[in-house]
């Protein structure tokens, strides 16, 4: 039996102008890169339209993927960094852009899905985005310090700092 595409053998696929491949990758990460968008930005709409741009940026810069640069899922998610940073500037720009909508993603437990939203929210930008790479998202320390431009070391040391500061947090609340 045929093991399915890796990631990378459908991102060269999609490079070469497979619309096929382009369609499995997306599917591929609907839910985990929207989950990911979500927690980033904590608005249902606003992790959709992330989402989205996202994967129009992948299909834009197709012919500039090379496997040289490390993983897919390292790149992909890099992209998708960079665009809630890029939404978060371009909304302090314009604070009309900001919208009050909130959702968590799982309902089993309110209030303590809120406190850890709460907390996330409360964490530095550097280590929140290293932990939910890291921790939530499943990278490894490789992919986490390609994604946020820093050395693995300085990457495994944000995810820990990061779960560290979530828990001082937690016990707070």
């Amino acid at each position: 039996m045929k093991n399915p595409p890796t990631d990378e053998d459908l991102m060269d696929a999609v490079r070469d102008g497979s619309e096929d491949a382009y369609g499995t990758l997306f599917e591929r990460y609907r839910a985990p890169l929207y989950g990911f968008a979500l927690r980033m930005t904590r608005q249902g709409e606003t992790a959709d339209d992330v989402f989205q741009e996202t994967f129009l940026r992948v299909h834009r810069a197709r012919s500039t993927w090379s496997h040289h640069d490390g993983t897919f899922r390292s790149w992909l998610y890099r992209i998708a960094v960079n665009t809630i940073r890029d939404r978060a500037r371009a909304a302090a720009r314009r604070p009309e852009l900001l919208g009050d909508e909130w959702e968590p993603a799982h309902r089993s437990a309110p209030d303590d899905r809120i406190a850890l939203e709460r907390a996330l929210a409360a964490l530095p930008e550097n280590l929140r985005d290293a932990f939910l790479l890291g921790a939530v998202v499943g990278l490894d320390h490789n992919e986490v310090a390609a994604v946020l431009g820093v050395t693995p070391d300085n990457a495994r040391a944000r995810i820990s700092r990061g779960r560290a500061r979530l828990r001082e947090l937690l016990e707070v609340s």
